[in-house]
């Protein structure tokens, strides 16, 4: 019988020394005083990522409600680039969408034979007055002068942590 008063023992305190240990640290505790623990935390590349396109988007958005003229609004989306399933998010005024429509029509649908828009005369007018007309209503309108500055805030942020990340 001397073996299981001994186990029976063992088994007691076994179950008691956690109870101990756990009162001993609660009278330490009330008389030390607690530290405060702040954590600063990164966000990641991914989340910066999603903060751009939103800070983009936001800007074209105020941009096409300030806009009057169609073939300058601009639509935020994502496609695949050529021979990949890697969705690219993409900002494109509505008459850089047609000339690309108009020119792949030419070509027989082959939007791989997309010619360099920039080489056509109209393109290139039609650009610089998107241009003339972008500037024309950021420094007319404060509101869409903010987002400007907070997309490109935001963009310099991720390149920096993008580049940082490259480094490493």
């Amino acid at each position: 019988m001397k073996p299981t008063r001994t186990i029976l023992a063992i088994f007691a305190a076994v179950l008691t020394l956690p109870l101990m240990a756990a009162a001993q640290a609660d009278e330490a505790t009330n008389d030390e005083v607690i530290d405060d623990i702040v954590v600063v935390g990164q966000k990641s590349l991914s989340t910066l990522r999603k903060e751009v396109f939103k800070a983009e988007e936001d800007f074209y958005s105020m941009f096409n409600k300030l806009n009057d003229n169609k073939d300058f609004n601009v639509r935020c989306f994502y496609e695949n680039a050529t021979g990949t399933h890697i969705k690219n998010h993409v900002c494109r005024a509505r008459f850089v969408t047609k000339a690309y429509s108009s020119h792949a029509a030419r070509n027989g649908g082959d939007l791989s034979r997309v010619a360099n828009q920039d080489a056509n005369p109209a393109f290139a007018t039609k650009t610089a007055e998107y241009q003339a007309k972008m500037e024309t209503l950021v420094d007319a309108n404060p509101e869409l002068q903010a987002a400007l500055i907070r997309y490109n805030t935001v963009r310099a942020e991720f390149m920096a942590e993008r580049e940082e990340m490259a480094s490493n």
